[in-house]
């Protein structure tokens, strides 16, 4: 009888079904803090600030292994105000990331969904802003290195590393019936890795931004600005353009507990202000380095000079910015920061309307060219 029954169990066992290997894993960050600037329209400011080092948010993310070396696999990211509890990103229920798609180790991946563009990917580790957060962006974030929007309705693809070089190429739908073009965007990218070295490059190029990325930095809704709005700071500058280009190169090498970083930017808006023919552009260099004082302790610094034209005015703003932090960890998992941030905005031959602005998270323009942003902060990670 024993017999019996251990035989149809094995028996039960080889005919039953082979269930895939599948896993969703929550995750997130809690990122808040206290900010004081010191010129915000005429006025000093302390605020609680969230999402600065990293965006807070909380997401799934998973992965069903269907045979052969390939996998589905889906992400959901939502992105929140801690102060207020509110959504971020356009009050958008997963707003920082919703893709699904299949990778495999010898073909790569291929996702569908919003998504981060190859700027982000690519070029994102090789600024400061990508080490330490928003506050530390090329002014304004002008050029998404900070990723202030996602792209939706977004294909891409990511191939597979070939003697340490990786590829990426994305393509979103416009989505407006008889014109497939519209409001869509298009980007690549490459980023090499080996040792200690890593080499980032990333491009893309956007029909109607102020449309397409009304959830983020992108605050250039004015059609014709006759003078540019302080409050805007340096998007003011831009108006409502028919398109945006961006480019984004650098490298990042670390020697023991140092790293050093140096990024590249150019970023492009054609028929700005409501002109036909009116290019506005903006180049921004940085260098920067990270220390580890001691493997709780790691202190950076770096430095940003942007340069810009408008066609229209033959306006040359420049700004320059100075960031700092010290980051002390608690545990694995949370740490505290202090940081911060000095930015001079010269004129390039333009007075009134050229203002210190940092990035929108954290205070709106200066009413004159300086501005200091100081930050205390605490992050969790789960």
């Amino acid at each position: 009888m024993k017999k019996s029954l251990i035989a149809l169990a094995v028996t039960s066992a080889v005919a039953a079904p082979a269930f895939a290997q599948s896993s969703v894993t929550l995750y997130g960050i809690i990122d808040t803090g206290i900010t004081y600037v010191n010129n915000t329209g005429g006025a000093h400011q302390f605020k609680m600030s969230s999402g600065v080092i990293q965006g807070s948010r909380w997401g799934l993310k998973g992965t069903e292994d269907l045979g052969g070396g390939t996998k589905a696999i889906f992400q959901l990211e939502n992105g929140f105000n801690v102060g207020t509890g509110t959504l971020g990103q356009g009050s958008r229920e997963f707003g920082r990331q919703a893709y699904v798609g299949l990778t495999n180790n010898t073909y790569g991946t291929l996702t569908l969904g919003r998504q981060y563009d190859p700027v982000v990917d690519n070029a994102q580790p090789t600024t400061f802003n990508g080490q330490w957060g928003a506050y530390f962006s090329h002014p304004a974030d002008i050029d998404n290195t900070d990723n202030g929007f996602r792209i939706n309705n977004a294909v891409k693809y990511v191939s597979p590393r070939f003697y340490g070089v990786q590829a990426e190429g994305m393509y979103a739908f416009g989505g407006q019936a008889g014109s497939f073009s519209t409001n869509s965007t298009v980007g690549g990218g490459l980023n090499y890795s080996a040792g200690p070295l890593y080499i980032g490059a990333g491009y893309f190029f956007a029909k109607n931004p102020g449309t397409q990325f009304n959830d983020g930095n992108f605050i250039a809704n004015q059609a014709h600005p006759a003078t540019p709005n302080p409050l805007n700071g340096i998007w003011g500058l831009v108006g409502q353009p028919t398109s945006e280009q961006s480019i984004s190169v650098g490298g990042t090498y670390t020697i023991g507990a140092a790293q050093l970083g140096l990024n590249w930017s150019n970023v492009r808006f054609e028929n700005s202000n409501g002109v036909a023919g009116n290019t506005v552009y903006f180049n921004s260099a940085e260098i920067w380095g990270n220390y580890h004082i001691s493997p709780a302790l790691t202190g950076g610094l770096g430095y940003t000079y942007t340069q810009g034209k408008v066609d229209l005015t033959d306006k040359k703003p420049k700004y320059g910015q100075l960031n700092a932090i010290i980051d002390y960890a608690l545990s694995k998992r949370t740490d505290v920061s202090l940081m911060g941030i000095y930015q001079h905005a010269m004129s390039g031959g333009v007075t009134a309307d050229i203002y210190a602005a940092q990035f929108a998270g954290s205070a709106g323009a200066s009413s004159n060219t300086n501005q200091v942003a100081v930050r205390v902060g605490i992050r969790h990670k789960f």
